[in-house]
């Protein structure tokens, strides 16, 4: 039986109608899975984020427990016991920042230095001949790194040249500009 272009039309029409459906239920389908993908891997990030310093931790329970053992035998005032607590303090200091390098904290000085903004914050300044200016004379806090990136700066004093010594520079600063000015630079 020859159909006519109407039926065939018809039935073309049903059958681009079925693909649309099956690709729309396919599309569907996709941003469902997509969308239990990123559920579940934003689960799996947060017991991440939750765990990561799991090793931190376990690795710090025997210096709680040290310092906890220090802190019992601090209540007995004779002689003896101070120097034993001093000696257990100084084992639990060291046991600490050897756990803590081990997780990648690392601790510096800049002390002697110049100063750098990066890895310094100047909390004051002293006058002095002593030293050049803009470097570190005190330490008020050492500077911390974790994983080569600076958490927290080191805290400064920085020396500045005194009063009659900028004086003195700047006299030589404009002789040098007018010795220069009359070479025709």
């Amino acid at each position: 039986m020859k159909k006519g272009p109407v039926t065939q039309l018809k039935e073309e029409f049903e059958k681009v109608k079925a693909e649309a459906k099956a690709n729309f239920e396919n599309y569907l389908r996709a941003v469902a899975e997509f969308e239990n993908f990123r559920k579940r891997k934003e689960k799996e990030f947060e017991e991440f984020r939750c765990y990561a310093n799991e090793n931190l931790m376990i690795e710090l329970i025997p210096i709680l427990e040290n310092f906890e053992r220090a802190l019992a035998h601090a209540n007995n005032d004779n002689e003896n016991n101070l120097n034993n607590l001093k000696t257990g303090l100084e084992i639990v200091y060291r046991q600490l920042k050897a756990t803590l390098a081990k997780f990648g904290l690392n601790e510096f000085s800049c002390l002697g230095q110049e100063f750098d903004p990066k890895t310094c914050e100047a909390v004051g300044f002293v006058e002095t001949d002593e030293k050049p200016a803009n470097t570190v004379i005190e330490q008020i806090n050492k500077g911390y790194s974790y994983q080569n990136k600076v958490i927290q700066p080191a805290r400064v004093i920085i020396a500045k040249p005194k009063e009659n010594q900028r004086q003195a520079v700047k006299p030589e600063a404009t002789e040098n500009k007018e010795v220069n000015s009359d070479k025709g630079v």
